[in-house]
């Protein structure tokens, strides 16, 4: 009889305090400690597993709005290392930073490149609707990466599925909006800003 993968669904996480120790490259056998609280995680099994958390969310207030990005590019990092170390066959990572009315979100792909949304307002035009989407892409493909409802099995597919997973939030969130809704190509800097980690 087949031994049974225990079940592990997602599940939200507020207060998590999340960390990763890193080779100090100046002073030579010693380590520096990157730590944080992020407000909201989301992830699977218990919070403390290795590698078990795959979102981090950041709320502000309006005055400090800006300081989240910061925070959450650094709790995605901290996410995305614990996640690599623990030999996780997804090691992207998402969020998104908000003061209740304007949202930014972040992934940090799987090669290191982070890719970040233009600031919505929800009291824009249009900025209530890109926000739902961002977030409803974003649980959707976090779901995927949870070991229990991954349903591809390791090999080709798996792989071109991993390798394009990180296109996937951003190009769902477009095919949720409304068809109007005009996307520039690859090359349009306002849509996707990137910065390579590794």
């Amino acid at each position: 009889m087949p031994t049974e993968t225990p079940k592990k669904p997602a599940k939200l996480y507020p207060e998590s305090t999340i960390s990763v120790e890193v080779p100090n490259r100046s002073v030579p056998k010693s380590r520096f400690l990157v730590s944080g609280r992020a407000d909201w995680a989301i992830g699977y099994g218990s919070k403390d597993e290795d590698g078990a958390l795959l979102v981090a969310v950041e709320a502000k207030q309006r005055s400090v709005f800006g300081a989240g990005e910061s925070q959450l590019i650094t709790y995605l990092a901290i996410l995305r290392e614990n996640r690599r170390r623990a030999g996780k066959t997804n090691i992207i990572t998402q969020g998104f930073y908000s003061d209740g009315t304007r949202f930014g979100f972040v992934c940090i792909k799987d090669s290191g490149a982070i890719m970040q949304s233009p600031t919505w307002d929800t009291k824009a035009g249009g900025g209530l609707r890109m926000v739902f989407s961002f977030i409803v892409a974003m649980l959707e493909t976090a779901l995927k990466s949870t070991p229990t409802a991954t349903p591809t099995k390791p090999g080709v597919l798996q792989d071109k599925e991993i390798h394009n997973f990180d296109d996937e939030v951003w190009s769902k969130v477009y095919a949720l909006m409304d068809e109007s809704l005009v996307v520039g190509d690859d090359s349009d800097d306002d849509m996707n800003d990137v910065v390579d980690l590794s």
